[in-house]
Order: C-alpha cells, then structure tokens, then sequence
C-alpha cells in the first residue's frame, strides 16, 4: 500500500478476520455466495457493506464485489485505469475487473466462473438499510443477474453484513479515532475562521479544507445551520454572513479509510447566553451519565429511559435520536428515536454517536444546543474518542 494515497487499508490479518466472521455468517444462513453493486448515495454511507468486504471506495470511486463461499473474492471497478490505479495501491484484493460502465456483466461472468449458477445468493443492500428500508439495489442491474441465472436463489443479504460490522476490531477503532481527531481540527478551523461578516460558506470550505489537508477523505457529510435563535440544519450552507448574536449548530463528520466520526460543536457569535450554557451543560451531564453505563448487555431501551428520566428531572423533554452506530456508515446498534423500548443490548466493541438533546418545555430552541461525540463500548463503559473539551464555542463579536 502506497503511503501517499488519502485511502489507507487494513492489514492482512484485518481481512482474514472480518472475511472469516462473514463466510461463518454465510455458512449459517446457507448462503453460497455475497453480491455487491456499486452505490455512492448517502456520502457513501450506502456503499458501507461492500467496502466492508474490499475495502475499496471513497472520494465517489464506485465499486461492486462478488464474494464466494470459498474461492478468490472479486471486486469490480469503473475502467481499466481505475484497475491499474487501485492495484497500485490495494493488497486486498488480487482479482480486480472492469465494468466499463455495465455492472451485471461482470458479476454474471464472475458467478458463472464460480458454477453457481443454482446458488442461494445473498444480495447486498436489498432491503433494510436504517436509511434506506426498500433498499439502494439498482433495479436494471439485478434484472439482468436474475435473468442470466434464472435457476439461482437470490435473498437479502443486508442483516447478515451489518451484525458482521457491528463490532468493532481494534485496527478498526483506531481508524475511527484518526477520523475524531480530524473533526476535531475541523471544530478549531470553525472557532478560528467564524466571525462576524465571514460568510458561512467560507466557514463551511474551510473546515473541508482542514479534513483533507490532514489526510480525511470525502464525501463527508456536515449538518450545518446559523442565525438568530433556532435554524434548520442542512446540508447546504449559505452564503449569508455571520452576525453577532448567531447562533451555530452542526453535527461535522471527518472520514479515515472510510471511518466516519462526528463532532457536535455549537457555537455563539458573542457571549454565549445562560440558557444555551445551562441546556449544554446539562446535556453534557447527561452525556457523561450515559457513558458509565453504556456497557456490554446494557439493552437500548433502558439507555432510552434513563435518558428520558434524566431529561425531564432537569426540567427538559428528550430530543431527537439519543445515539446511533457507525462505522463505514450506519452501523448496529441502531436507536431509531429516542423514546423507542428496544431490547437490544450493546456489545463490547459497538461504535456510536452520542448525543443527548435536550428541548425546552416552552418550546425554546434549546433542542439545537447538546453535547456529541463519537465513543466506544468498552467492558467498562462507554469512551470518548475525542480530546477536546467539550464546551459551546465562543466566537468573537468584535
């Protein structure tokens, strides 16, 4: 692997394991065969189980796999430079192939290379995604897989990838921690270059800047809004300029190999006010509470009630998502809101966003201001993968 590529990949050693906990999966839901296509929606975060497998994507490369049962996995590419460029830089994968912009043509010839002609086939990311239910399979593709092997068997294969991601490795972890200390330079770019009359959008490139220029990948995603009191979040920053008095509310992802991990930074043009110190403050004791008892076996929905308890003694109402898994993308376990009584339990090794929002029971716009990290589920409780401290930034009004 070249040591100049902003597309780092695992160890031989990081394959064997995840290819070996896959093909254990496979063996147990009688499977003979995984197949990929390529889907670059979602910052990519819908390309997650494939790159799991190939560990090739990011920066919009499109990518799809065919991985056996037993035999060589194969994974497909865009053009024969893309061929070249890929195995310059990749020791994952030996068999490397073309689509040449037809993606089902390659994977027939694969799986008939294979004799699997009456194979059970497990088809990824046909249904069932967290952010995507009915599933991101392009139609004409899989039609024309179907009709060349109409005596194969295909069924989703998304649940089997997502429990095989769900816990993660320690080289794994390590890439999610150099993605926290990306977005945690984005966060200083932000209270460096925010200020009164610097247009969002200048904030916004700059912290893209820093992301890359200290070694992150795009597409990235930033959930992003400013002004007087609460604004919706986007993806789109504007053009407008910052005033005092402006509130700055984001969720500012940073990518390493793929790895994603989120920083919840609000900021204030000027003295932060009492109440935006208190909700934080708040939120951040509860974050802190939440963290010692996030241990392996801990069910979601008791996480879900003491925050909603935690929430109301201090005067408040639970906002939003209180955490979600990731990973390359959205990873398990998955807490689809707040108030939902889940019965599913951690695991040592789960990797998740947590962030406790807080809504003012007068409906102010206190549910914008709350503390977020990304952390991990250790035997002793959940740790921050950040090092900053965790405070609403005040910017300068002068």
């Amino acid at each position: 692997m070249s040591e100049e590529t902003l597309i780092p990949t695992f160890s031989l050693d990081e394959r064997k394991r995840r290819w070996d906990r896959v093909r254990q999966l496979m063996g147990e839901g009688q499977l003979d065969c995984l197949i990929g296509f390529p889907s670059q929606g979602r910052f990519e975060q819908f390309h997650a189980n494939t790159r799991y497998l190939i560990q090739i994507g990011g920066f919009m490369t499109e990518a799809a796999v065919v991985f056996p049962l037993a035999g060589e996995v194969t994974a497909i590419v865009q053009t024969p430079r893309d061929v070249e460029w890929w195995s310059s830089i990749h020791h994952w994968i030996k068999d490397l192939r073309a689509s040449r912009r037809t993606w089902a043509e390659p994977i027939i010839n694969r799986l008939k290379e294979l004799h699997l002609e009456r194979a059970r086939i497990g088809v990824i990311g046909l249904k069932g995604l967290v952010r995507a239910p009915e599933g991101i399979v392009p139609w004409t593709m899989f039609e024309k897989v179907k009709e060349a092997l109409p005596n194969a068997e295909f069924v989703n294969a998304t649940p089997l990838l997502l429990k095989a991601r769900a816990v993660k490795s320690s080289e794994e972890i390590s890439f999610v921690e150099r993605a926290e200390e990306v977005a945690e330079r984005a966060v200083d770019t932000l209270a460096e270059v925010a200020r009164i009359g610097v247009r969002e959008n200048i904030v916004y490139a700059a912290m893209i800047n820093t992301m890359i220029s200290h070694g992150a990948e795009l597409p990235t995603m930033i959930y992003w809004s400013a002004g007087q009191g609460r604004s919706v979040s986007h993806l789109v920053p504007t053009t407008r300029k910052l005033q005092a008095g402006d509130l700055l509310t984001n969720e500012i992802e940073a990518k390493w190999g793929g790895y994603i991990a989120q920083v919840v930074a609000p900021a204030f043009v000027g003295h932060v006010p009492p109440h935006h110190q208190s909700t934080y403050a708040t939120s951040k004791k509860i974050f802190d509470a939440l963290c010692s008892r996030m241990r392996p076996g801990t069910a979601l929905g008791s996480l879900s009630k003491e925050y909603q308890t935690m929430a109301k003694d201090s005067g408040y109402g639970p906002a939003t998502w209180l955490f979600h898994g990731r990973g390359l993308g959205d990873d398990l376990p998955i807490m689809p809101a707040a108030m939902v009584d889940s019965e599913e339990t951690l695991e040592e090794g789960n990797v998740l966003i947590l962030k406790p929002g807080l809504e003012a029971l007068d409906g102010g716009d206190e549910g914008t201001v709350r503390a977020g990290e990304t952390v991990v589920v250790t035997k002793d409780g959940a740790r921050r993968l950040g090092k900053r401290r965790m405070a609403v930034i005040e910017i300068p009004a002068s």
